[in-house]
């Protein structure tokens, strides 16, 4: 009789309470029969880990932890088992993505046509500028083989410049179709002109080399 009663009187708060969900416990809170493959799979998204709860006023615990349902049984051993699967595969496409854009932005530089690529008053192709071309066109991956033109101060400039690098593309022998476009950006290296001046400078204030030499007679030669 005690039994009896005390499995009445635990139905009977369990279909009081407010929060008891029709179908409780065979079905879940989405309307799922527990155990069914559509309940597991509605599941399968679920993070690991404690969740955090809010009870007297505060968050417990503090820190930032996922929310709603705990894992299934199945599912929590999947994750002591597999574990750090799924997160390693995000990591390691992050990675890639970054690896993906460095490598981006490193063949952009590289075939990007500077202000030491063109004359100075005519705008129009130099012979470093016509190497640059040569090995843009014979060297670069398709993928990465397009010309960027670093803008000049004005728009006739521009022009001239991009007017200038179709040409050229259009003249080659291979006749390759390579996009020009234009970009904002400032030489990051210095012209070979002016390179060349500063080991000239260089070498020409250099001082003698002078070879230290110490007498025999010496104290600091008589030691041996």
């Amino acid at each position: 009789m005690i039994r009896l009663s005390w499995i009445a009187c635990l139905l009977t708060m369990l279909c009081a309470s407010s929060n008891a969900s029709a179908g409780w416990p065979f079905f879940s809170e989405d309307g799922l029969r527990r155990g069914t493959p559509e309940y597991y799979e509605a599941r399968a998204g679920d993070p690991p880990g404690a969740r955090q709860k809010y009870r007297y006023g505060k968050l417990w615990p503090v820190r930032a932890r996922p929310v709603g349902p705990s894992q299934t049984f199945v599912h929590r051993y999947h994750t002591a088992h597999y574990w750090p699967h799924p997160y390693q595969c995000q990591d390691r496409a992050s990675v890639m993505a970054f690896r993906d854009i460095q490598l981006h932005n490193g063949w952009v530089t590289a075939t990007t046509f500077y202000d030491y690529h063109f004359d100075e008053e005519t705008h129009q192709l130099n012979s470093a500028g016509f190497k640059h071309l040569s090995w843009l066109m014979s060297h670069v991956p398709e993928q990465h083989r397009q010309a960027h033109v670093s803008v000049a101060s004005t728009d006739d400039a521009n022009n001239a410049r991009i007017l200038s690098v179709e040409k050229a593309i259009a003249s080659a022998a291979n006749q390759q179709s390579i996009p020009v476009l234009p970009r904002v950006t400032d030489p990051l290296g210095r012209p070979a002109v002016e390179v060349q001046r500063i080991l000239q400078s260089a070498n020409e204030g250099a001082l003698p080399p002078v070879i230290q030499y110490t007498g025999a007679g010496t104290s600091e030669g008589s030691g041996g």
